[in-house]
């Protein structure tokens, strides 16, 4: 996903959607089991729909840009409150 800095934004679009869609598929992996809360699971699959929406709608040619909105611009606020749901788990699991 990080091409998009050594070339121009539309070369980058082909490999921003490849990742978009890998991070959708473990987004989706990682937020189906029950291993963390509700409210984290429900938000990181949120942010795997919108990835693999954006992802999707770039492989059947729409043009979509790394930064363009709403669907890939809202992904990454999901993306962000998904990590944070983790942290927690993980700290509170690990009793810090």
């Amino acid at each position: 996903m990080l091409v998009g800095a050594a070339t121009s934004i539309t070369e980058s679009t082909s490999s921003f959607a490849a990742g978009a869609a890998l991070w959708s598929a473990a987004l989706l992996l990682t937020s189906v089991p029950r291993e963390f809360p509700a409210w984290t699971r429900v938000v990181g699959i949120t942010s795997a729909i919108l990835f693999a929406v954006t992802s999707g709608r770039i492989f059947w040619g729409d043009q979509i840009f790394p930064t363009s909105r709403p669907l890939r611009f809202y992904a990454y606020p999901f993306l962000v409150l998904t990590f944070v749901g983790w942290i927690f788990k993980l700290l509170k699991e690990n009793g810090l």
